[in-house]
């Protein structure tokens, strides 16, 4: 769980729930990224930006908005920093062990999670798992 000094890395899905404000994220873990954002401690992986884009333009996400138009708002949300694929997050993305998700997003999300001391916000069974092995913290959405 996030603390007052401790970074909040959302995940995709996570991201794209809090920005619609959907109700499957329960009103605390609300509380919690509108807590960590006020904080400037909220955290996105820039892989991030291209799964929304690849979802926009399979049409499995509306944003009402062009994709470029609707990326610029994310990057240009107050209290979110956009974490880019940096050698540390590439590199510790490698040694996550070998079961701990074959999807390259998964992994990079997770290293930075890592690589920042942060907790991961996540519904994501796969990572869910295998973080605990992998000293990364996890807040179960």
């Amino acid at each position: 769980m996030p603390t007052n000094n401790n970074p909040l890395v959302l995940d995709t899905h996570v991201l794209i729930w809090s920005m619609s404000a959907s109700d499957e994220l329960s009103r605390s873990t609300q509380e919690l990224i509108s807590m960590a954002q006020d904080m400037n401690l909220l955290f996105v992986n820039s892989i991030s930006l291209w799964e929304i884009a690849m979802l926009m333009d399979k049409q499995r996400l509306n944003a009402q908005a062009s994709v470029d138009d609707f990326l610029e708002s994310i990057v240009k949300m107050d209290g979110v920093s956009i974490k880019d694929i940096s050698h540390r997050i590439a590199s510790e993305s490698l040694s996550l062990s070998n079961n701990f998700h074959n999807d390259p997003a998964g992994r990079l999300i997770a290293a930075t999670a890592k690589v920042h001391n942060a907790t991961l916000a996540t519904r994501d069974r796969a990572i869910i798992k295998c973080a605990k092995n992998s000293g990364i913290k996890i807040l179960e959405v």
